[in-house]
């Protein structure tokens, strides 16, 4: 990482926002697939729908899985939380799309509820990381790699 990335203050420096941005999405994932998950085993009377499992356990699989990444070192993981924020993005565009296209893709039930967070945290992630990717490759050719 060049030394004006690396000493960046400003909050919005594409690095630091995809990072702030994948450690909160993974941790609001795993909170609400973990929390359905629990209020689904328990048979709690709720007044939404939480018996979708496999919708449930993607959420907290995605969230172990951003917030593993984003938890690596800041100078060495800063490019890998920008392609898990890019993948990410692109995997979940794709889910709201589908989900507005097909009944139950890939057997999950999802709702206009579930397609509009899709549609909404995808792109963001996609913005987001395709901009911190950029700037971590600008730094690196700035840095002579």
């Amino acid at each position: 990482m060049s030394r004006v990335a690396a000493h960046s203050t400003s909050p919005f420096e594409p690095l630091r926002l995809v990072r702030v941005y994948v450690l909160a999405l993974g941790g609001g994932l795993l909170l609400e697939g973990g929390g359905l998950l629990l209020v689904n085993a328990l048979a709690l009377p709720v007044a939404f729908a939480t018996n979708d499992t496999r919708h449930n356990l993607l959420h907290v699989v995605w969230g172990i899985g951003l917030l593993a990444i984003a938890a690596s070192p800041q100078a060495r993981g800063a490019r890998r939380v920008a392609w898990a924020a890019v993948v990410f993005g692109i995997f979940y565009v794709a889910l709201g799309v589908l989900g507005v296209l097909v009944s139950q893709p890939f057997g999950l039930l999802l709702g206009p509820g579930e397609n509009a967070f899709h549609l909404i945290v995808g792109p963001l992630a996609l913005f987001l990381g395709t901009r911190a990717v950029a700037r971590s490759r600008s730094a690196a050719r700035a840095d002579g790699w």
